[in-house]
Order: C-alpha cells, then structure tokens, then sequence
C-alpha cells in the first residue's frame, strides 16, 4: 500500500488523521463498566465491530513438496517464486512432487471464526503458512478481500503454538513490536498497547519478560501482538495445545470474548474437535493424502457460550459427528500406509 500511515486493514489513522476501528473501540470501552465488558458473550457474526474481519477466498489451492531420492530435499514455494524440485545423485532431477494439498475450496466471510481439524499430515499447518503468505501454492489463488496473496503482510496477524514472543522485550514492548514499524506517534502506540494489555489481563504485568510469565500469559500476549495492527485476518496454529486443561479452558473464553469485541477474521488451526466446536462458527474437516477438504460443518450453536456449553446435548452431538469424520479419515490414511509399506 502506497501510504504507510494506514494499515491493510483500514484500522490505522489515515491521510485525514481520522481514527480506526480499533482507536474508537479503545475509546469508547474505556468508559464502560469492566463487569459489563467482561460477561458480555459474543456477538452474532454481522453484531458488532465484525465490518473490521476481512474475506479470504481459497480457489483450487494445491501444495506441492519436493524430496529428491537419496539426495538434498526440495524447498516448497516461497512468496514471489515457486518451489524448487530435490536433486538426486549427481545433480540429477528428483522424482514427482508429492502432493499435501489438493484442490482447497474455502470461503471464510468477513468477522467469521472458522476452525480447520483433521489427523496429522492432511496439511492444516500448511494451509495456514498459505494464507499468511509464508508458502506460495503450487496450484490455485489465496486472496484477502479480493487481492492475492503472495506474501505476509501486517492485515494477517500469525500467532503459533509456542507464541514466539522475543524473550527480551517485555510483554508491552513485545505487543509494540509491530506497532514500531508503523506510522504512529508514541502517545498513540503505547495507548493502543495499555488497551491490548487491559483486553487480555496483562495490564499488571506489562513489565514483565516472558520468562517471568505463565503459558498462558505467554499466549495473551502473542494474541495481543498479533492484534496490535489490526489485521484483517487472525491465523492461529494451535495455539493453546501446550497448556494445561484449566488454563486452556480459560484461554479459549479469552479467545471468544476478544474475537467478539475485535471483529476480526479468525482461521483456527487444531487437533482438538471439541475446541474447535466450542470456539467455531464452522469446522472445516481434512482428509489426508493429499490434503483436501471432506466436510464443511455449520456450529449452531448460541453466540453467547460458556463451560457448560460443552454439556449441551447439540454441543455433544455435533463433536461426535466431527470425531467420527476425523476418526474414517484418519484410519483410511492409516490402511494406506500400510499397503505402501506392503
């Protein structure tokens, strides 16, 4: 974008000095009551600040690795070139590529929260590194409202499952990171970080390093960083699969009440269907060999969900039929390989 004062998502103050979503979002809960903010549920996808999520289309995507047979590996595609095919012995070139990802249809809309499940090795992972740009597709487009994708950009925030924060900048300079890199004045970054940090319950540790933090205030806080520039998309890649069962609990009510309160675009990469039924407006399901997409499940359920949500016979209905989907998949996949290894 040609004027870097404003963001990919439209949220950073442009050209006229007028503020973005997230500036009127800090202005005007600033001054509502904490109570209200905390045990307001989510909203349904068009309430709220859910015009600030952007569209990601997949058309036909398909994901190509390269191995050369008893030689150096290949290198998949990266933003701006395609991938590179192994080398055998001598240099000669190496066998096919082997297919991860087939023929990917996937529409997620505007402030919507999709969750991507499947067993190990139908490709959720690279899905994902697509959309946010880290690989290019060998086949097919990834767009974001409209554009292509074709390499990371500050409207898609990636937040991994060991948060990646830099373990000597404090939790607000690790939440300023991004923001430093942008046309903001001082005043305004660390508004915006004093914001982020009240959001995810951190204000009381903003000094503090992340080794001196718990997971999962680790987690909040790559969360955090991951928001500060206003993205139009949230990618995460199984964010909450090292915590512990009480704390991940917390951390998903966390994660529903932050996308309720941001509007944001959120694509969710995890192995746990029941997280992905409890957090997800859909629950996409990948089958294996090559990775491409077998069902596509609406989550009716209410907006406003809670604990014992999970204890709510649709709530459990909807996980088995999900389990049973990744559980054919997964045994399909098994029985090949076995017949591969004869």
């Amino acid at each position: 974008m040609s004027d870097t004062s404003q963001s990919a998502g439209g949220g950073l103050a442009g050209p006229t000095g007028q503020p973005g979503p997230l500036d009127q979002l800090v202005l005007t809960r600033a001054t509502e009551p904490v109570e209200t903010r905390k045990s307001a549920g989510p909203p349904e996808p068009a309430a709220g600040p859910a015009a600030a999520g952007g569209a990601l289309r997949l058309r036909g995507v398909g994901m190509d690795f390269h191995a050369g047979r008893r030689g150096r590996p290949g290198r998949p595609g990266r933003p701006g070139r395609p991938g590179r095919p192994g080398r055998g012995r001598g240099g000669a070139p190496a066998e096919a590529a082997v297919p991860t990802l087939a023929d990917i249809d996937l529409v997620v809309e505007p402030g919507e929260f999709v969750c991507i499940v499947g067993a190990s090795g139908s490709g959720k992972s690279t899905l994902l590194r697509l959309v946010a740009g880290l690989l290019r597709p060998t086949a097919g487009e990834v767009t974001l409202d409209g554009g292509p994708v074709v390499g990371p950009g500050p409207e898609r925030g990636l937040v991994c499952q060991t948060g990646a924060l830099f373990p000597w900048r404090t939790a607000a300079a690790n939440v300023a990171f991004g923001l430093e890199l942008l046309a903001l004045s001082r005043a305004d970054r660390s508004r915006r970080v004093a914001w982020l940090l009240r959001e995810v319950g951190l204000e009381p540790y903003a000094d503090r390093l992340p080794g001196q933090l718990s997971g999962g205030q680790r987690q909040r806080v790559a969360i955090a960083r991951a928001l500060a520039c206003e993205p139009r998309v949230v990618l995460l890649d199984e964010p909450f699969g090292a915590l512990d069962v009480q704390t991940k609990e917390d951390m998903q009510l966390f994660l529903r009440r932050v996308w309720a309160d941001t509007g944001t675009t959120v694509l969710m990469v995890t192995h746990d269907v029941e997280e992905a039924v409890f957090l997800g407006q859909r629950v996409v399901v990948l089958a294996s060999d090559p990775g491409r997409v077998v069902a596509d499940i609406p989550v009716r359920l209410p907006g406003d969900r809670d604990l014992a949500t999970r204890r709510d016979s649709a709530f459990l209905a909807l996980r088995s039929e999900v389990e049973d989907l990744v559980r054919l998949h997964h045994r399909a996949h098994a029985r090949r390989l076995a017949e591969a290894a004869g």
